[in-house]
């Protein structure tokens, strides 16, 4: 007798570290969390302790795609999280979250950003050891509906780097995620930045519009950066070819969110790229990356200096 139920307990914990090990090679998305709070003032500070393991937990616990990934092909993304206000009383929490995410490059030991935002609708109620709803066509809570929003987006950008316009499914999955929280606050296209907000994000990451950006994507990362390694003169030349592929569409659109988006990622990155290439396409990259991305112009003049 004493043994069946010893047998059961080893088989029970075998299959327990067995599914533990399956969900860990499993694992597609690798996010760290941060959570600063220096404007709320309260002598308990576990909840927010609590608060960054819940989502660590959330994202990195789930499997976003069918595909498997090794660790190192991991979507690495980052969250640096800025909590302005808490309400003790009804749970309440505003704030900010600011969400990176990078992708390897082939060949080399270097990671190129992919994403790079700033979200000041950071608004959601959050209990202490409360359960992380989750409906991936729905919005049922607000804290993981913006996370689920984020995390298929990223997803979405990092697959078509890869594969040409492979991200439309997780796009897709975004955007039922925004269609079905439009009566709450972040949601709308009026909503805290306006152009620069999560409804045109995914607006533009669904709209013919703007296909070119997200080929550019495709041949900008996997036949340019992924190719350095092998020739630096032909992938440069390979990235420039990409910028080139929507400068019109910067011209028409140059307040659009996805474009916004492109350069919020990869100017500093395109500094490098450029600095080393020939006195003459150190010019004409100059040229095109300050009429497409007037903004920063200040930093595109250092390709020469």
């Amino acid at each position: 007798m004493y043994f069946r139920q010893f047998l059961k307990l080893i088989i029970l914990l075998a299959l327990t570290f067995s599914t533990k090990s399956n969900l860990l090679i499993a694992q597609d998305v690798e996010a760290t969390v941060s959570i600063i709070h220096p404007k709320v003032q309260v002598t308990n500070t576990q909840i927010f302790t609590s608060l960054q393991n819940s989502i660590l937990q959330f994202v990195n616990q789930r499997l976003w795609c069918e595909d498997k990934f090794t660790p190192i092909e991991r979507i690495k993304i980052n969250m640096l999280i800025d909590i302005t206000k808490y309400d003790m009383n009804t749970y309440q929490f505003e704030g900010t979250i600011q969400i990176q995410s990078t992708r390897p490059v082939f060949g080399s030991t270097y990671t190129t950003v992919m994403f790079n935002q700033l979200d000041n609708d950071f608004n959601f109620q959050y209990q202490e050891f409360q359960a992380m709803e989750y409906q991936p066509n729905a919005n049922v809570y607000n804290l993981t509906g913006i996370l689920g929003f984020y995390v298929n987006t990223i997803v979405g950008i990092h697959y078509d780097t890869y594969s040409s316009e492979s991200g439309s499914p997780f796009y897709l999955k975004a955007r039922e995620i925004l269609n079905a929280s439009q009566s709450i606050g972040g949601w709308r296209p009026n909503d805290g930045q306006s152009l620069k907000n999560r409804y045109y994000l995914i607006d533009n990451l669904t709209s013919e519009r703007y296909l070119p950006i997200r080929k550019a994507l495709y041949q900008y990362h996997l036949n340019g950066l992924d190719y350095m390694h092998k020739d630096v003169n032909k992938g440069r030349d390979e990235v420039y070819k990409s910028l080139e592929s929507f400068q019109e569409l910067t011209r028409m659109f140059p307040n659009s969110m996805l474009i916004k988006v492109f350069f919020n990622a990869k100017y500093k990155e395109l500094i490098e790229i450029f600095k080393g290439a020939p006195a003459a396409e150190q010019l004409k990259a100059m040229e095109l990356l300050s009429r497409m991305d007037p903004a920063n112009k200040a930093f595109y003049d250092k390709i020469k200096s």
